[in-house]
């Protein structure tokens, strides 16, 4: 017996963990059955560029009458490499607790084979707040994101999910409405959703920017009270991102789908919700006729009421709305005692303020930083401000009571944003105006003199605009010390080697005048002895937001728009005495670039005695299109090569 047992001994590790590997191919689902066949496609053969691919996903939504609806969405995500896994080893599922419900009814993991992991949901889940809670002085409790750690995942795995959400609460009573972006940054090879809602309810829908390649089918069917519609894709290719893109959202392909029949149905309803919490109180009335006491004009009336709102009402705040949280202001009378509001608090202040002293205003929900589609009223707002009408009802002017230090009303970052006023009547779809480039200026002007011990000068500035928000924004927040410092660097920065004597600047803090900033210097052995002279305005961007602009063109082509974030101007102005003995100057060639979407002019001339050099820069949209970009890469260039510019004196008789 001993023997026997000696005998079979080292075969006993062996037997085990067969028999182990038996009963768990007996309790998990069986290998490849055929409902998951089709993860057969899904491999680094079919993908050989991808970290990961979605398999399948299958997504069925039921709407009521009231509008609520129930969402099942089943999801396969084929990880094919270790990045993939990296992305994926954590699903994120976002909810807002105010209007929806969230469970996740399986989370598993298929093996290569077909074997299946059940993922231990009490274990690796968590429910935190999302990560723009911490960037936002605002705070949310029902906002929240559920995090779901997939442990043992493996190249090769499937994450196989079923998340479904009830929301129990429309953002608008009666109306479902919604977007679905179809294109990730990672290949879709089979997307199926279906929509069920009564059949009175008709349902607009539309597909946007469809990609090349993939194949779309569409079926509408309906049976007694109830109407489907039913859209199929396949074979959809990954969107590959770019450096400041628009977002996924207005680039990528897309379903827009929404019971509401127009932009008015949003805007009349969102007038509805705020009208009610308008009322002033007589401290307000008190707090508009001490504000506009003694201001004749209509600017000065607006800047006294927009910058009482703006520093004197801090942005800040709790969601506690009962009606239609992340919607719904408070009451303005309530506002106005505790000193504290979100957006929609401040706006609906201002609002109020505003119709107190006598003008036409109303409260503006926007896009900020994007555009909505304006086919279909899917209302993706997130923030709130005011505008004043004109006579015929429209903005005539967008204020933003959220931006405490600008001297601007409307920030230039909300520019070109989707908005809609909140009128009786109804509004369409509107864009926030884009500013004249000229209306945020930068000049530098450079007075100097030119002999063999080296340059000798005066910089002049003036700022107009967001020029003169950035810098009052920076210094606003620093010591005197500290200011003198930034803008030496800033000095320094545009032209090494610069001595600076004498530097002053005007107050940060006061709001009467547009910032400004000087200084004397000196270069010394600024004339070389080969008779080559590189001007001061020869540094590649002299300007406060080229340099901004034109590190955002950091690929050789585009397939998406560069948000350029801003349209603006700088100018250059140099102008140089001259004190040296020669008989002829060798000036660099003149620039002229000038389109839809950016002007650039360098121009030099020679005067009775010294040369003046200048140079515009005009970036004149928010959004440079693909096929436009090349203009933005020759100016990035030629402003690269600035110090190649050089200006030659040739002595007598070596001309």
């Amino acid at each position: 017996m001993n023997k026997i047992s000696s005998f079979l001994g080292p075969f006993r590790t062996v037997i085990c963990l067969i028999f182990l590997i038996l009963l768990e191919g007996i309790f998990s689902s069986s290998p490849w059955c055929a409902s998951y066949d089709f993860l057969r496609q899904a491999t680094r053969g079919s993908y050989p560029f991808a970290h990961c691919v979605l398999a399948r996903e299958e997504e069925h939504i039921e709407v009521s009458e009231n509008g609520t609806s129930l969402d099942t969405d089943e999801v396969f995500i084929t990880v094919l490499d270790e990045k993939g896994k990296r992305r994926q080893q954590v699903q994120h599922f976002y909810l807002n607790k105010n209007y929806s419900k969230l469970e996740v009814r399986k989370m598993e993991v298929i093996k290569p084979g077909g074997r299946t992991i059940q993922v231990d949901l009490k274990k690796n889940s968590s429910l935190t707040d999302p990560a723009s809670a911490s960037r936002m002085n605002i705070y949310d409790p029902n906002r929240k994101v559920m995090n779901v750690f997939v442990p043992g995942l493996a190249p090769g795995d499937t994450i196989h999910y079923i998340v479904v959400v009830n929301s129990f609460k429309p953002m608008i009573k009666g109306h479902f409405f919604g977007r679905g972006v179809l294109q990730q940054t990672f290949p879709a090879r089979s997307i199926r959703l279906s929509i069920t809602l009564p059949s009175h309810k008709p349902l607009h829908h539309m597909l946007k920017a469809r990609c090349k390649g993939a194949r779309v089918g569409f079926k509408k069917e309906t049976s007694g009270q109830r109407t489907s519609y039913c859209w199929t894709f396949e074979d959809i290719p990954e969107l590959v991102p770019e450096p400041f893109m628009p977002g996924a959202g207005q680039v990528a392909m897309r379903l827009l789908f929404s019971t509401l029949s127009s932009w008015k149905d949003v805007s009349k309803w969102y007038y509805n919700l705020v009208e009610p919490k308008l009322k002033v109180n007589r401290e307000i009335r008190a707090e508009v006729r001490k504000l506009i006491e003694g201001k004749k004009s209509e600017r000065e009336r607006l800047d006294a009421l927009f910058f009482f709102v703006a520093r004197k009402i801090r942005y800040l705040g709790i969601i506690e709305e009962a009606n239609r949280p992340g919607f719904e202001p408070h009451d303005v009378s309530l506002t106005f005692s505790r000193r504290y509001g979100v957006c929609r608090d401040k706006a609906a202040l201002l609002v109020a303020m505003l119709r107190e002293a006598g003008f036409q205003a109303a409260p503006v929900i926007m896009s900020a930083g994007s555009k909505l589609d304006p086919e279909i009223a899917v209302p993706y707002f997130n923030h709130a401000i005011a505008a004043v009408m004109d006579p015929s009802g429209r903005p005539k002017v967008y204020m933003d009571p959220t931006s405490e230090t600008s001297r601007q009303f409307l920030p230039d970052y909300e520019q070109d944003s989707s908005c809609l006023p909140a009128v009786p009547q109804g509004s369409e779809l509107l864009l926030t105006p884009v500013k004249p480039p000229g209306s945020n200026l930068f000049v530098m002007e450079i007075t100097e003199t030119l002999d063999s011990s080296g340059l000798k000068g005066v910089v002049k500035t003036k700022t107009r605009g967001f020029s003169d928000t950035v810098f009052r924004s920076i210094l606003m927040r620093k010591s005197r010390q500290e200011q003198e410092k930034f803008l030496r660097v800033f000095l320094l920065k545009k032209q090494p080697g610069l001595k600076i004597n004498e530097i002053s600047w005007t107050d940060p803090g006061d709001n009467s005048r547009n910032f400004s900033f000087g200084c004397r210097f000196e270069i010394p052995g600024a004339f070389k002895k080969t008779g080559v002279f590189y001007p001061f305005s020869s540094t590649g961007s002299p300007g406060l937001m080229d340099s901004f602009v034109f590190k955002r063109a950091s690929v050789i082509r585009r397939m998406y728009p560069l948000k350029t974030g801003y349209s603006f101007e700088t100018l250059i102005k140099e102008n140089i005495r001259l004190k040296l003995p020669f008989c002829r100057i060798y000036l660099p060639e003149t620039v002229d670039i000038d389109d839809a979407y950016l002007k650039f002019k360098r121009s030099y001339s020679v005067l009775k005695d010294g040369i003046a050099l200048e140079q515009r820069l005009v970036v004149k949209k928010l959004e440079v299109p693909p096929d436009e970009y090349e203009k933005i890469l020759q100016v990035q260039a030629i402003l690269g090569a600035s110090r190649l510019n050089s200006i030659v004196f040739a002595p007598c008789g070596q001309e």
